[in-house]
């Protein structure tokens, strides 16, 4: 199991007490397709990711970076690419999952995610799928393979599922106030 706290409050009450900002919240979308118990359902998946880029008034195109569920299982990651493939047809962006990293803490993995997101457009890299070996051709994704790569991030997303086909798509972005 594993841990994390992020705290989000106004820009104005960040900029009022001199906070460090890390990333801004552009928006957000969640969908319960409720057709499994484990199983990622494509569609769900979908609809909360145009949900969030609806909210957050970005197009896919915009998107520098997919923080990935990925849990490293066959299913749930082929069809959680499905799902993005959906939303952004063939002009994906780079695609890689903390998990391999950190292992899968249940409750905190969604939050860790977004703390390793906003670190990433902070400090300006994207995090890695460590310990790949061998690309997955039905996936024909860029993982970002065994190390980190320096990249400028502006918006960046995070897809987070649990069970029973709750999903949740966090859409980041770079503190646009200069703070």
């Amino acid at each position: 199991e594993g841990a994390c706290v992020l705290v989000l409050e106004t820009l104005e009450s960040a900029q009022r007490r001199g906070a460090r900002i890390y990333a801004e919240v552009l928006g957000y979308g969640v969908s319960c397709d409720a057709s499994h118990i484990t199983a990622s359902d494509v569609n769900g998946i979908a609809r909360a990711i145009r949900m969030a880029h609806e909210m957050a008034g970005v197009r896919p195109e915009q998107i520098d970076y997919i923080s990935a569920h990925g849990t490293g299982t066959i299913l749930n990651d082929l069809n959680e690419v499905k799902a993005i493939r959906e939303v952004f047809g063939d002009h994906l962006p780079p695609i890689s999952s903390i998990k391999s990293m950190i292992g899968h803490s249940f409750g905190a993995a969604s939050a860790i995610g977004l703390a390793a997101c906003a670190l990433a457009i902070t400090r300006g890299f994207i995090p890695p799928t460590i310990n790949h070996l061998v690309p997955d051709p039905e996936l024909d994704i860029d993982c970002v393979p065994n190390i980190a790569r320096e990249c400028e991030l502006n918006i960046v997303q995070n897809n987070a599922f649990a069970f029973g086909g709750n999903n949740a798509i966090v859409i980041l972005g770079r503190n646009s106030n200069g703070a």
